[in-house]
């Protein structure tokens, strides 16, 4: 951690980190690694049992994370998750001061972050939503936030974002106000539906060609000199093939929540999205076979059992 960034997140106070899954355990190393004094709750209780012996204040609700603390980190799976901890009765919001501060990285909705954000401001809270992405040659995602590369897409009041901005460049590398609350939902959506088709597309492609006689290693080192050329190929899907990792990532289960806030976008819109409907269906037959919680290249091992192909992890 570079010591000006730390000296810089130092005047802010004591962070409360909502949600230790797997980005917000990676968000609780790296505050812990620059020095910052961090709360910490989350709803299972072997997600926060590492991080007692490391002097973390271990909350017994997300009121009781707010107590002491003057910014409220949000790391949650969705917007059922976040309508009960930030919104909800016993919620963060009940118990924040004004003048605090919420920095929420989950990929919700946008009319849940317009919420969010409405009723932040009539408690005189700043809001900001801050989704993470990845896209620098460290990776994307759970990569990029382990790298410290990660990229914050966000949504909110100038001002608001000014005081998130030391806390989010200590978690990554690029923070880029996109607009109003509610536009960092709708690109991260975006964004995520890219990458989920890329993914199928690609598994799709490899099994395609594997079963006509090309190797993988063939096609990637042709793939990389063509049109077809993309970062998710080459900077997430090889590299977990060639280590033959399938369980550490962005679930399937994240990947078909997104890809349905994405066809729910589109349908308030009245834009057709066929493909995000397709999409639906294949990440969804992976969920149903038991599949929900493995990485989404998982989908390739999928298109090669179904080519009748050895798979990448046997």
């Amino acid at each position: 951690m570079r010591p000006d960034v730390a000296a810089e997140l130092a005047p802010i106070g004591r962070v409360g980190l909502l949600g230790a899954g797997t980005l917000g355990s990676i968000f609780a190393d790296r505050l812990l690694e620059a020095g910052v004094e961090l709360a910490l709750f989350d709803v299972d209780d072997r997600r926060v049992a590492p991080f007692i012996r490391r002097g973390v204040r271990v909350a017994t609700s997300a009121i009781d994370l707010v107590h002491d603390v003057d910014i409220v980190l949000v790391s949650l799976p969705d917007p059922v998750a976040t309508n009960r901890a930030v919104l909800g009765q016993t919620g963060v919001l009940a118990a924040c001061r004004p003048g605090m501060l919420i920095v929420d990285t989950s990929t919700i909705d946008p009319t849940t972050a317009r919420e969010v954000a409405r009723e932040a401001a009539a408690g005189g809270v700043d809001h900001v939503e801050a989704p993470l992405s990845g896209g620098d040659e460290e990776g994307s995602g759970v990569d990029a936030a382990r790298a410290g590369a990660a990229t914050f897409i966000c949504g909110g009041l100038e001002s608001a974002i000014d005081r998130a901005r030391p806390l989010l460049n200590v978690l990554g590398r690029h923070v880029l106000h996109v607009g109003a609350a509610g536009d960092g939902a709708t690109a991260k959506l975006v964004s995520n539906h890219l990458a989920g088709l890329h993914n199928l597309v690609a598994a799709e492609a490899l099994a395609v060609g594997r079963s006509a006689g090309l190797s993988v290693e063939t096609m990637l080192a042709v793939l990389r000199h063509t049109d077809a050329q993309s970062y998710w190929l080459f900077n997430y899907l090889a590299p977990r093939l060639a280590r033959r990792d399938f369980d550490d990532g962005f679930s399937i289960d994240l990947q078909h929540k997104d890809h349905r806030l994405f066809g729910d976008l589109a349908a308030q819109h009245g834009a057709a999205a066929p493909l995000n409907s397709l999409a639906l269906e294949l990440y969804e037959a992976m969920r149903s076979d038991g599949l929900g919680r493995k990485d989404l290249t998982e989908a390739a091992n999928v298109a090669f059992e179904r080519a009748g192909l050895a798979r990448f992890d046997r």
